[in-house]
């Protein structure tokens, strides 16, 4: 079992789920997998019952996606565990918004299964979905919380944007961020190494050199020093040789490189806020 595939497996299918495509999620699941929902008292035995249990429930919600942290291991060539955080905000019809920071384990498997043609094969089954950090259950509640709002209500709303990037991080974690979240790169361990600052989460350190950041991802960023890229929707200001950014850090701008600099970074904002 390839355990970099699974993990981004997951995220994929965590990625639609929120999407309300959730039927490729449910089909990943094995014959025999259980599933304890976010509520207390939601448990489910077999992926027929999760079908079923998911076809019968109508609502109006949609959903934000905030950066995803995905870490895997496993302990055998057939099996891998795969823990998932992520923060999640419903949207209610009535523009009731709620945030939640969500963890999710997924244990997977291989199994030996027939398609549609009667040929057997083997295929990736997830046989545990443990949602580990539960909320008290609505009487009414079935699968989506239609009253949830009525016991956790705010007025935080977690709407990010941007395109969703992967990195992997030195703590063997994938990372796959927002890319309106990214703050700035900085480079680390002698520029063989990135750390990400970001508005949500501690310092990122991932295993990609700033200067391949810079070549994958210089539609989305700016390098402004050698050693900082920086993510032009976030700067407050720029002057002579620095600027500031929206979390109030100030990073140096070469002087040579200044006035080029200045002129680029005026120009993205630009194309970013036609």
């Amino acid at each position: 079992m390839n355990q970099q595939h699974i993990a981004d497996l997951s995220a994929e299918l965590i990625m639609k789920y929120y999407d309300n495509h959730y039927m490729p999620f449910l089909n990943a699941m094995d014959d025999d997998a259980l599933w304890y929902g976010p509520a207390e008292g939601q448990f489910l035995h077999g992926r027929e019952n999760m079908i079923e249990a998911w076809r019968s429930e109508e609502h109006a919600l949609s959903f934000s996606l905030g950066n995803i942290e995905v870490m895997h291991t496993s302990a055998h060539s057939s099996f891998c565990d795969v823990m998932l955080s992520y923060h999640i905000t419903t949207h209610y019809p009535d523009h009731h918004d709620i945030t939640l920071y969500q963890r999710v384990l997924l244990t997977w498997c291989e199994r030996m299964v027939t398609d549609e043609a009667g040929n057997r094969e083997k295929a990736s089954r997830i046989l545990l979905c443990h949602i580990s950090n539960p909320h008290s259950k609505h009487e009414e509640d079935t699968i989506y919380p239609k009253n949830f709002h009525q016991i956790y209500y705010s007025n935080a709303s977690f709407r990010q944007n941007g395109d969703r990037i992967h990195f992997h991080g030195l703590d063997r974690s994938d990372y796959f961020i927002l890319s309106d979240t990214v703050v700035y790169i900085e480079a680390a361990h002698e520029s063989r190494h990135s750390i990400l600052h970001t508005v949500d989460t501690e310092a990122i350190e991932v295993l990609t050199s700033i200067s391949t950041l810079e070549k994958r991802y210089g539609h989305l960023f700016l390098r402004c020093h050698q050693s900082y890229l920086v993510n032009p929707i976030h700067i407050q200001n720029i002057r002579r040789f620095k600027l500031t950014l929206s979390n109030g850090i100030e990073l140096p701008i070469p002087e040579k490189k200044y006035t080029a600099f200045r002129d680029r970074a005026v120009q993205r904002f630009s194309n970013k806020t036609l």
